[in-house]
């Protein structure tokens, strides 16, 4: 009896990175996610780099639960791929009761690699995801201090972040968060005191931020005075004295930078 396949009209390349040596690609095959490896030396660079064009060329994906799929080429020049049923890493920080699946989002808008503005429940948030294995340690970091945030606030303390909707998954397996979108500008030079009010009510909760650039302040000018909440925790780390110390006395000249400096920025992968 002859395996199913997935029909070439619902596969769809959702991120890939290129380097010199190898080309990896998160791919949709109906209703489920796979990744594939290559060399750059199985298709010409056109072809790599092209969705559209690679997909074209690549034999016919099993519709079968596999996860990984290395695309190589025989002595005669034939395609052949290895198939791999290995669970792939992800996120073990889960302490959010709600789950969604990454394929029911409604992407409306690419802000960098692995992060979305989407439609949830009709509304806008913005999705951050892993989108191969080795960006998994980052999007734990980060899903970790939302705990931390969410564990040391109490009833009435200021709001310091984007609300955590939920733990963002792919196949079963967590691999990103979905975040409240938030509306306003990021920080200028006139906004200091509210963002050093902002950083000090993150330093109450026991955790230095890291990575004080001014994209990582959003100011709400609709209120009065104006409000500001910190985000990308990334590099967040446990409270020391130092350290808190050291970014704030950094805050005036971070926000001064005008060179775009933190800003979004992509340049070898895209999703």
């Amino acid at each position: 009896m002859e395996s199913r396949t997935v029909p070439k009209s619902e596969i769809e390349v959702l991120s890939q990175e290129i380097n010199d040596d190898f080309g990896s690609y998160r791919i949709r095959a109906g209703q489920r996610v796979h990744y594939l490896t290559m060399a750059t030396d199985v298709f010409d660079e056109d072809t790599m780099c092209r969705p559209h064009l690679l997909i074209s060329q690549l034999r016919d994906f099993p519709d079968e639960k596999w996860t990984r799929m290395e695309v190589s080429r025989r002595s005669d020049g034939s395609l052949t791929s290895v198939l791999s049923y290995e669970p792939l890493p992800a996120v073990k920080t889960i302490w959010h009761p709600e789950t969604i699946d990454v394929l029911s989002l409604e992407k409306v808008k690419r802000h960098r690699s692995g992060v979305h503005e989407v439609l949830y429940s009709g509304l806008p948030a913005i999705c951050k995801i892993t989108c191969f294995g080795w960006q998994v340690p980052r999007i734990e970091h980060e899903t970790y201090t939302y705990s931390v945030v969410e564990e040391y606030r109490e009833p009435g303390d200021p709001v310091v972040a984007p609300a955590f909707l939920g733990h963002v998954t792919e196949n079963g397996r967590v691999i990103g968060m979905l975040l409240e979108k938030l509306e306003g500008d990021f920080a200028s030079m006139d906004d200091l005191p509210a963002c050093r009010e902002a950083l000090e009510n993150f330093h109450r909760m026991n955790m230095v931020h890291g990575d004080v650039n001014r994209h990582n302040f959003i100011v709400d000018r609709s209120k009065e005075p104006v409000h500001v909440l910190l985000v990308d925790f990334e590099h967040a780390e446990p409270y020391e004295e130092s350290k808190a110390l050291a970014e704030l006395q950094s805050l005036l000249s971070e926000l001064a930078e005008t060179t775009g400096r933190g800003g979004s920025v992509v340049i070898v992968s895209s999703d």
